[in-house]
């Protein structure tokens, strides 16, 4: 992680995905911004993480929600909040040492090309950088959800054994994944 706000994770399978804050108000975050509304989502999945024209908004009014766009060769083609409080309470034994990963998604057109995942594995450094304390990151998938169930497991998400049956579209599966920051060998 940069200080600049940036986490990156480079494949050989695509260009460089990057996780970009969208708490500023520089002329890269403005357009990030507006870019982010109008990524879509697939038929059928905006009930399971809502649209940024919606989130966005809410991040923006609370000052532990972190939102940001997940970029692929510096287009953004992705979205997410990172929430040091929300609901942890709920969902982890330790929510002083949690983050919340909501509203996550990628633009329907980027889909099943692992930039999910990617996006995923960029989260400890990025998360880390917002919330040095936390040791986990968070998150709650609808149990229809299969498509991101296994692209969160994929990028190392583990279900806890928890349910939350508190969202709207129906129960959801407790998933999280330590923060671990691999260091460059010496």
């Amino acid at each position: 992680m940069s200080h600049s706000g940036t986490a990156t994770v480079s494949r050989a399978a695509h260009a460089e995905i990057a996780l970009l804050r969208l708490d500023s108000d520089s002329p890269r975050v403005t357009d990030l911004r507006a870019a982010v509304l109008k990524l879509r989502l697939a038929p059928g999945q905006t009930r399971y993480s809502g649209q940024a024209a919606t989130t966005l908004p809410r991040a923006d009014a609370d000052p532990n929600r972190t939102p940001f766009a997940v970029t692929r060769a510096g287009d953004a083609v992705g979205f997410g909040i990172i929430d040091r409080v929300g609901n942890l309470g709920e969902l982890t034994d330790d929510p002083a040492r949690a983050t919340l990963l909501r509203a996550f998604y990628i633009d329907a057109h980027w889909q099943h090309r692992g930039i999910g995942r990617a996006a995923c594995r960029a989260l400890a450094p990025f998360v880390h950088d917002l919330a040095p304390e936390a040791t986990d990151i968070v998150l709650t998938v609808n149990e229809g959800n299969s498509v991101a169930l296994r692209a969160y497991t994929a990028a190392g998400f583990m279900a806890t054994g928890r349910r939350y049956l508190g969202g709207d579209a129906g129960p959801q599966l407790v998933l999280r994944k330590p923060i671990t920051l691999t260091s460059p060998s010496s």
